[in-house]
């Protein structure tokens, strides 16, 4: 059975999970969906719409950064050099795939996979009317437990391979990431994005325009109930962007990732596209046993 479909159960432990300051009403988001196109506030186009939820700005890699062979220092503008490989995206671990990357919980087994999409409604696409705000408002990551610890910074913690530093009680300074988009073993955070595997936009335009908000910022914020968020270099995300599986794919995890977008689309009910659920197929058809 699928979660959030009409139960009254779901709703409660939805807001069990998250702090109830940050629990709107569904008229408030009902009203917030249904905004003039006229009274939006519009960024400037650029491929990454989730830029400025990666950290405060001075820590900010800067747009011009590639990450070749560079150890950005916060408030810098310029990566230093360094020799180590792991900060190199040319150093790859291909004999690693298997248990390099640390994906998120509850990426379901291929057979089921397959189950699940199969199960998927098939829709048209569309994402108009989208902003990042529907999913959090203002904040890009909800605050978790008696210290408000951001999303970002628990995500990190977790998916680390292994343990985090930290400056005070929440902040990560430090851990080891390997990035499944790009290959890169990534030591420094700056250097790490939180991804959603099914991004926001393509939610939106899958079915959760029609949720109240309270649903999206659990979506947006889902460390444990399906397999959303996992860490990856901050120069692949920006390639990945708003794209499906049918326009991108991580090289050698081809897999996993699908795996792991089924099991989140399944997990909310949010319907596929039919180019999309032929790319998926093709690529779970081909997955070892």
């Amino acid at each position: 059975m699928r979660p959030y479909m009409g139960s009254a159960i779901t709703s409660v432990l939805l807001t069990a999970a998250l702090p109830a300051a940050l629990l709107p009403a569904i008229a408030n988001a009902t009203a917030l969906s249904a905004r003039p196109e006229s009274t939006r506030q519009h960024a400037a186009a650029r491929n990454f719409d989730e830029l400025d939820c990666e950290g405060p700005e001075e820590d900010r890699l800067p747009p011009s950064d590639s990450g070749q062979g560079g150890v950005h220092q916060p408030g810098g503008t310029t990566p230093s050099p360094t020799s180590s490989p792991a900060a190199n995206p040319t150093s790859t671990h291909r004999g690693l795939r298997a248990d390099a990357v640390k994906w998120p919980k509850n990426v379901p087994d291929l057979d089921d996979a397959k189950r699940m999409l199969g199960e998927l409604d098939v829709h048209t696409f569309d994402s108009s009317g989208f902003q990042r705000t529907y999913f959090g408002g203002k904040s890009c990551w909800v605050l978790h437990g008696a210290d408000k610890c951001p999303t970002r910074e628990l995500a990190l913690k977790a998916l680390s391979e292994i343990p985090v530093t930290l400056k005070g009680t929440c902040k990560v300074v430090g851990g080891r990431w390997h990035s499944a988009y790009d290959e890169m073993t990534l030591t420094n955070p700056l250097r790490v994005d939180i991804d959603h595997i099914v991004p926001l936009r393509v939610a939106w335009g899958s079915g959760a325009r029609d949720w109240p908000e309270y649903k999206r910022r659990a979506f947006a914020n889902d460390l444990s109930g399906s397999p959303q968020l996992i860490a990856v270099s901050t120069w692949s995300n920006r390639e990945k962007g708003d794209k499906g599986p049918e326009k991108w794919l991580p090289k050698g995890y081809e897999c996993m990732y699908s795996r792991s977008w089924v099991g989140v689309k399944d997990y909310y009910g949010l319907s596929v596209t039919n180019a999309e659920k032929n790319k998926l197929q093709q690529v779970l058809d081909h997955c070892p046993s």
